[in-house]
């Protein structure tokens, strides 16, 4: 039986978007001339943010499953499984990218050490998608 992968919403990753919506928030108060558009620009900009952090933090978990017989990845959110045959995978040492492809609906996810449960699930699921990428190009 294939080990589900729950995934929640990364800390490190809403800290890290804090900090881009603040850095931008300042460049727009000290940058942009006091008027409409400053304020404008600054109320936009407090939207997007909290439409970002409630659609991270929405997500509730996410489980992921990798099937090395069928060469598909499962990803389930709220019941609902879906099955992806491609995929494409973008590592680097501290995260990776998971790119999930259908002819319905493309997924994106970022994939932090910190979204999951352990450090332990998070190396073994980064371990089977690499394992699966190499028998699936064999």
């Amino acid at each position: 039986m294939h080990e589900y992968h729950e995934v929640r919403a990364s800390r490190s990753l809403l800290i890290t978007l804090a900090a881009c919506h603040v850095v931008a928030a300042l460049t727009i108060y000290f940058c942009f001339p006091a008027g409409l558009l400053k304020w404008s620009s600054l109320a936009a900009l407090c939207l997007y943010a909290a439409s970002e952090y409630r659609r991270l933090i929405q997500h509730g978990i996410i489980r992921l499953r990798v099937n090395p017989g069928r060469a598909t990845i499962e990803f389930e959110q709220r019941g609902q499984p879906y099955f992806y045959r491609k995929y494409k995978v973008y590592e680097t040492r501290w995260f990776a990218i998971l790119k999930l492809m259908d002819s319905q609906q493309n997924r994106t996810l970022i994939l932090i050490p910190d979204s999951f449960s352990s450090l332990q699930s998070y190396r073994r699921l980064r371990h089977q998608i690499r394992r699966l990428e190499r028998f699936d190009a064999a």
